[in-house]
């Protein structure tokens, strides 16, 4: 949902610090209103730190974060997540705190309108419907009654993706959605994700991954972040490249496209490599 076209999150040399460790340095990026924008990196990169700042999981130790026209730190936190929905990195795992695993499918997604774990409030006939309506959306309308727990891993996650949708936001952050994921429910994430971004008015998406292979035809900009760094960033063509990614992750890498997604390759021959920088 475009915001008089201002950017969705603006970051200007952004600065986090836990204790004397530096964990994102000097960031700056513009994140566009009503498109898909995805950031690339290896684990330990910052990614998921960022993610926190914009949502105020995380103190700003130097610098600024808008979110949504709005500065962190300078606004009310609780009335800002409301128009934020997120997917994080352990949603659908074993003993996740997200929602309770007691709840129906039905339930779990009602809990996104309170920002809760459980469902203690009193929901309404049209919240109930709307739910609903968004499980099916993400192809779960036939398990709108099973209980949580009982649900595959990919269909927690569609779940959860719906949670974030349920209360319509004007950002959506999916943190390492397939995290954990066999091929079949990971495609149907991002099957999801596809349908989201090609509705008539999508959110803002953001996709946080270390998988090339998850971004979707759809995203328009791309981030590379590395050590707390923006190494690079600008169109999916002119980043995405065998040059850029080796020397994001550090690895000798491939990359093709094909179907409009990116496709990365390690040969066997890097693996010597590998080993050898490991020993010295």
């Amino acid at each position: 949902m475009i915001l008089n076209m201002m950017p969705a999150v603006e970051s200007h040399n952004l600065t986090v610090t836990r204790g004397t460790t530096p964990i994102l340095r000097g960031v700056s990026c513009t994140i566009e209103a009503g498109k898909c924008t995805a950031i690339l990196g290896p684990n330990g990169s910052g990614k998921t730190t960022f993610t926190r700042t914009i949502t105020a999981q995380m103190f700003v130790t130097s610098g600024t974060v808008t979110v949504l026209g709005e500065t962190i730190g300078r606004t009310d936190v609780r009335a800002l997540r409301r128009r934020v929905g997120v997917v994080n990195p352990t949603a659908g795992y074993a003993g996740s705190s997200t929602v309770d695993d007691e709840l129906s499918a039905h339930e779990a997604v009602l809990t996104g309108y309170f920002g809760s774990i459980g469902l203690y409030d009193k929901v309404t006939k049209e919240q109930r419907e709307h739910a609903h309506h968004v499980l099916q959306q993400v192809g779960l309308g036939h398990r709108c009654d099973l209980r949580f727990s009982l649900l595959s891993t990919g269909e927690q996650r569609r779940c959860l993706i719906a949670r974030a949708l349920v209360h319509k936001p004007e950002l959506l952050i999916l943190d390492e959605p397939t995290a954990g994921m066999d091929v079949a429910g990971c495609e149907h994430v991002l099957a999801t994700v596809e349908q989201i971004l090609k509705q008539a008015d999508p959110p803002t998406v953001l996709m946080i991954t270390h998988h090339v292979e998850e971004l979707s035809p759809l995203t328009s900009h791309v981030i590379l972040m590395k050590d707390g760094l923006i190494m690079r960033e600008g169109p999916p063509d002119q980043v995405i490249t065998p040059e850029s990614l080796t020397e994001l992750y550090g690895c000798k890498v491939f990359v093709r496209k094909q179907h409009g997604r990116y496709w990365l390759e390690v040969l066997p021959e890097a693996w010597l490599e590998l080993i050898r920088t490991r020993e010295q």
